[in-house]
């Protein structure tokens, strides 16, 4: 479940920040073309393309954690310590 839950928030993190640069790119796009004013003149604007929600990164942060946490190697010394299994086989 952990590995599932994990490659969720990773792909949704992704997701995010792809949206947030389409927004910003979109939005200078559209004041460049002047399509904003009614009036003839062209703005040229300056971007900046880094996202700053911190959001993105912690989604991402916790998800490979999740993810780390589900594989097999954390179950089987959960297992082992659980019944009393102690040594290597």
């Amino acid at each position: 479940m952990n590995k599932v839950l994990g490659v969720v928030l990773m792909i949704a993190s992704v997701f995010i920040s792809t949206l947030e640069r389409i927004s910003i790119r979109l939005s200078a796009a559209l004041v460049e073309a002047g399509s904003g004013s009614e009036q003839s003149l062209r703005e040229v604007t300056r971007t900046v393309d880094v996202p700053t929600g911190l959001l993105v990164y912690f989604m991402f942060f916790v998800g490979f954690i999740l993810l780390a946490s589900g594989f097999p190697g954390t179950y089987k010394n959960k297992n082992k310590r659980k019944h009393g299994i102690s040594g290597d086989l």
